[in-house]
């Protein structure tokens, strides 16, 4: 089964799907996703520019979306593709192991294994991003700047095929956004939201 992902403004992020069983107000709706919602803090080691050889430690913070029972996690390749050592935090503080099981930085994602899944971690359908249209109002979860399960809201403002857009990332199709997102909402999930 082929799996669809979309990106936003460059940012890879999760579809979430809505279920229509009755409009809900978009709080309601954060609050019931929100706990699928991981922060991804990585470091890897880089040769520093100054100094001959001088190996430093570099930290990195994203976003992801727990998908399965087992602990697999979606998020974007660029968050963790060279991280030497990742840590997923949960929304209830559970900080967990993880290590990178598949990754396609031509598509910016990744999958990611925990060591284990705390109680309480939710996990997400994964929505149908062919769906998705301009115009359709949708919110992101995520961690910008690290500061963990942050909500913006706003529209899908255009759609991009892959390759059309930025090379790097030729397998990504882009759908841009007006709502917030800034360093740390990487890989952080989007859905579409109904209000009443």
């Amino acid at each position: 089964m082929a799996t669809r992902f979309l990106t936003l403004v460059i940012l890879a992020l999760l579809a979430w799907p809505w279920t229509p069983a009755e409009a809900q107000s978009v709080g309601q709706v954060f609050r019931r996703v929100n706990h699928s919602v991981v922060v991804i803090r990585t470091r890897e080691k880089e040769v520093a520019s100054r100094g001959e050889g001088q190996v430093v430690s570099v930290a990195g913070v994203g976003s992801g979306v727990l998908i399965s029972q087992d602990g697999k996690v979606m998020t974007a390749a660029h968050v963790v593709h060279t991280a030497d050592e990742i840590t997923v935090a949960f929304l209830g503080g559970q900080d967990v192991g993880a290590r990178v099981v598949a990754s396609e930085p031509q598509a910016d994602v990744s999958l990611l294994q925990l060591e284990r899944v705390p109680p309480g971690g939710l996990v997400a359908k994964l929505g149908d991003s062919d769906k998705a249209q301009v115009g359709d109002q949708i919110f992101v979860i995520g961690a910008p700047y690290g500061i963990g399960h942050t909500l913006s809201v706003g529209h899908i403002s255009a759609r991009h095929k892959p390759n059309t857009v930025y090379s790097g990332m030729s397998l990504a199709e882009f759908l841009q956004t007006d709502a917030a997102i800034n360093q740390g909402n990487s890989g952080g999930p989007c859905s579409a939201w109904r209000g009443r």
